[in-house]
């Protein structure tokens, strides 16, 4: 039997009967604690309920019923996700991607479109947010950044279990969905969020790979943006801190004390998350160290692209610019697109190292590209 605590729903594993536990509440006007009492709900009325519900969350994301049902159905099926893994690095060891079917997949980002993106999550966040990405994570510590301290949060993702993203929709999407037309009940409304786990859950957990998962995870970490925010204050005002998914950096002027990084850890602990040893980095500029911040380095004055890496992407292209118009594959076509565009997002035009390259590569294979030599916008890259 799962945990039960009050307000929870406990069924019945032979007859399917649900027990609503008995909760209390305060009421918002007078802040008078009033009992809700246990309620019985048989199988056939939690089916029409499940009716109810899934008319609801087919509203909401318009689209038809049947899709959803059929969808729910290959979740209870364990048919809905494929399973791989990639290397992480020159480490040795692998993450595993977990990624949802067509079908789910677009119930998913519908999911983050209509619902997960009404609620707010921290200033932190700059990983799964609109209009942010590794160079706003970055360019946050350029000013003032003297020092580094860079922690990467174990599992993250797997971390986050289903119920602990039933506890994030309770808390932060019950309230909002009832304000999205139609009065729904309460009975209806708990069903709707128990869907809602099951679509963007996996085996009881947040999978690595599904639309919702980083924007879920941003919501996990609420209370662990704020206690760090609050930790930091109280250790005086020129600490600035920043969270990329399930990378953390903390900077500041100069040294972070050893004591401190010992309380961010143990925070960090007590919010559910666990620190990877093995990717804890601390970097003082004084000692001649790089500031790196997931993947981009800090100087005075900007953000580049770490020396290496940018030699990487001027091979590949040129590589691609070698070869005969036959060889040239769609995956190739878009492994060149990636890199031109992530280096345009960090410099905001391409520098001559991987512009004189990339117009060999498109005059090599007749793909049209700007005009003027020193800007390569991402609007004219080629389809």
């Amino acid at each position: 039997m799962a945990e039960a605590f009050p307000g929870s729903r406990v069924i019945c594993p032979s007859c399917n009967t649900c027990l609503v536990l008995a909760l209390q509440v305060k009421t918002p006007d007078t802040g008078m604690v009033v009992k809700k009492e246990a309620k019985v709900i048989t199988p056939d009325k939690a089916e029409v309920i499940r009716k109810q519900a899934m008319a609801h969350v087919a509203n909401w994301l318009d689209m038809p019923q049947p899709e959803l049902q059929s969808t729910l159905a290959k979740l209870k099926e364990q048919d809905a996700y494929t399973i791989w893994k990639i290397p992480k690095g020159d480490s040795g060891l692998f993450r595993e991607i977990t990624a949802p079917g067509e079908m789910l997949k677009k119930i998913q980002r519908r999911i983050l479109d209509r619902l997960l993106y009404r609620i707010p999550v921290s200033n932190a966040s700059h990983g799964f947010v609109p209009g942010r990405s590794i160079v706003t994570n970055a360019r946050y510590h350029l000013a003032t950044a003297g020092v580094l301290l860079n922690l990467d949060l174990k599992d993250a993702f797997p971390s986050v279990s289903a119920a602990r993203v039933k506890q994030l929709y309770v808390r932060y999407l019950k309230i909002p969905l009832k304000h999205l037309g139609e009065e729904v009940a309460p009975a209806v409304l708990d069903t709707v969020i128990d869907m809602l786990v099951a679509l963007t859950t996996f085996q009881d957990k947040l999978p690595q790979g599904g639309p919702c998962s980083g924007y879920l995870l941003n919501l996990a970490c609420i209370t662990l943006d704020k206690n760090l925010y609050r930790l930091l204050k109280n250790h005086g005002e020129s600490y600035r801190y920043t969270r990329y998914a399930d990378d953390i950096t903390i900077s500041a002027p100069v040294s972070i004390p050893s004591n401190l990084q010992e309380e961010i850890q143990k925070a960090i602990h007590n919010c559910g998350f666990i620190v990877n040893p093995r990717k804890a980095h601390y970097a003082e500029r004084s000692k001649g160290q790089l500031l790196e911040v997931t993947g981009l380095v800090l100087e005075k004055d900007k953000v580049r692209i770490p020396a290496d890496k940018l030699e990487v992407f001027r091979a590949i292209i040129h590589q691609a610019a070698q070869l005969p118009a036959e060889q040239l594959t769609p995956e190739k076509k878009l492994e060149v697109q990636s890199i031109v565009a992530f280096v345009h997002m960090v410099y905001k035009r391409l520098p001559p190292r991987i512009w004189g390259p990339y117009r060999g590569y498109m005059d090599k294979h007749g793909l049209r590209y700007p005009q003027q030599a020193s800007k390569a916008y991402l609007d004219l890259y080629p389809d």
